[in-house]
């Protein structure tokens, strides 16, 4: 779980240690920051997913080139000064804290990274800082330092390896090992060092962020080939036939499980699976005595659908984030409150970030807002992130629920965008 998160410049996010919930609520208007804020929680993770892409051979070039390049930098940013991101998150029952910095420009040569390292997030008494397992770029961009310790205490010499300022260390960190005897022979950085940074690295891979409308329904209403099943429904959600079969193929229990959390939708349904023709499959539902096909029902239907399997997806282990962008969208105000149930009951993620305009799917996190079960961060036009405690809004509150003051604009939420 990201227990505190820092970011300065990351296009209109200026953020200092913001504290999370397992569940927290973006709220705020268009352009506010809200779709930006996910982003930058998010940036080192779509950087080692999407490792591979592109043809710049390095998966931070092709994370800035993603981003934009320079237009990635705050607008009021000097030039030249860098981008900061600093996650405090538990690795392995441990906190630790994991900064990231570059500089950015409108070409591969303008960018580079200032900052990478790895600390304790642990006080430490007598210490000013957390104890440090490494560090690159900050006394000389392309160099690093890995700890020969792994507590305050212990014998340290830290020991000094070249690193490419174009690529994280993760995905250094085995040539590191190759090119440098004296590195490959500390036991400490070849096993304790590399279990952590392989444990950053599932961490932050672990995390599935959605928009709701990037979701291609058009696709996802096509016959699908019988052959082809998928492990996690893909950022447009074309994929949803393929990866309902997967699951259902693994234990047909959660299918029945798919079915009676769809039924919170659907009272009428029936069934909820799909049938073979030749070598498609084609997903069927069957409610109110009638059969339909997905090219049958309506956009609010498939989002319905997508939100159940993404929100009760199996996995061997729970997503470490899951965050979706405005699922709201095309969604009864009714079935905005259960979706809103399925998050709050949902075992299948540690921590959910929800970004969202609508004050009927905000209501339905209320009672857990007032146990300090959610958090709620307010966006402001300014750019300014402010967190919302229950104890700040207990009076205007009051018997309400969270929907009624964004509603009526209450200055302690506000909710429109003038």
């Amino acid at each position: 779980m990201i227990n505190k998160f820092t970011c300065h410049n990351f296009r209109n996010i200026q953020a200092d240690d913001l504290e999370f919930e397992k569940i927290n609520i973006l709220i705020g208007p268009n352009n506010s920051g809200k779709s930006n804020f996910i982003k930058a929680i998010t940036f080192f993770s779509e950087m080692l997913k999407n490792a591979g892409e592109g043809n710049l051979k390095s998966a931070f070039l092709s994370s800035v080139a993603r981003n934009g390049w320079d237009h990635s930098l705050n607008k009021y940013a000097k030039e030249n000064e860098p981008i900061d991101f600093s996650w405090e998150i538990n690795l392995n029952g441990e906190p630790v804290c994991y900064k990231f910095s570059y500089e950015v420009g409108d070409r591969v040569e303008k960018c580079n990274i200032i900052l990478e390292e790895l600390t304790s997030a642990q006080s430490r008494v007598g210490y000013n800082q957390g104890f440090n397992y490494f560090r690159c770029h900050d006394l000389k961009v392309g160099t690093g330092k890995f700890s020969t310790a792994l507590k305050v205490g212990d014998k340290n010499h830290r020991l000094r390896f070249d690193v490419d300022s174009k690529e994280t260390l993760v995905m250094q960190f085995k040539d590191i090992l190759l090119r440098n005897k004296n590195i490959y022979g500390n036991e400490l950085i070849r096993v304790n060092i590399a279990q952590l940074l392989y444990g950053l690295q599932e961490y932050f891979k672990s995390f599935h962020v959605y928009t709701s409308a990037q979701f291609e329904t058009s696709r996802m209403r096509e016959p699908v080939s019988t052959k082809v099943t998928d492990d996690n429904l893909n950022h447009t959600a074309s994929n949803f036939v393929n990866v309902f079969n997967r699951y259902k193929a693994e234990d047909i229990l959660w299918k029945t499980g798919f079915e009676e959390k769809l039924k919170e939708l659907i009272p009428g349904l029936k069934v909820a699976d799909t049938v073979n023709a030749y070598d498609k499959s084609i997903f069927k539902l069957v409610y109110d005595g009638e059969q339909y096909d997905l090219s049958d029902v309506s956009e609010g239907t498939l989002k319905g659908l997508i939100l159940n399997l993404l929100i009760n997806m199996p996995m061997e282990k729970p997503k470490t984030l899951l965050a979706i962008d405005e699922p709201e969208t095309n969604l009864h105000p009714a079935w905005q409150k259960v979706v809103g149930n399925w998050i709050q009951t949902a075992d299948t993620f540690y921590q959910c970030f929800i970004s969202t305009h609508s004050p009927d799917f905000l209501d339905v996190f209320t009672e857990e807002f007032r146990a300090g079960k959610v958090a709620v961060f307010v966006f402001g036009s300014d750019g300014k992130i402010k967190k919302i405690r229950y104890e700040d809004i207990v009076d205007e509150l009051g018997e309400w629920e969270l929907g009624d003051l964004y509603r009526t604009n209450d200055p302690a939420l506000g909710g429109w965008p003038w």
